[in-house]
């Protein structure tokens, strides 16, 4: 899945910033730890003339989850 790649002082600077009335930006880390953002087309249009338009020129990479923690077995 590709997604914009952040640097940490990126993700700092809009992880929980609100971008539209009930919108905000939630960034993911990936298995090598990279901060990923990931955005609609109607997130993108949203944002295309605002001061958040620079999401848009950031470089893309491809994401890789963490793995899911091991879970107990159920009883």
């Amino acid at each position: 899945m590709l997604g914009y790649k952040l640097s940490e002082e990126q993700y700092e600077q809009i992880q929980g910033q609100f971008y539209a009335p009930y919108e905000f930006f939630n960034c993911v880390q990936d298995i090598n730890d990279v901060w990923f953002l990931f955005l609609s087309q109607q997130d993108k249009e949203y944002i295309l003339n605002t001061s958040w338009n620079w999401l848009l020129i950031l470089p893309e990479g491809e994401y890789t989850p963490k793995p899911a923690p091991p879970f107990p077995p159920l009883e």
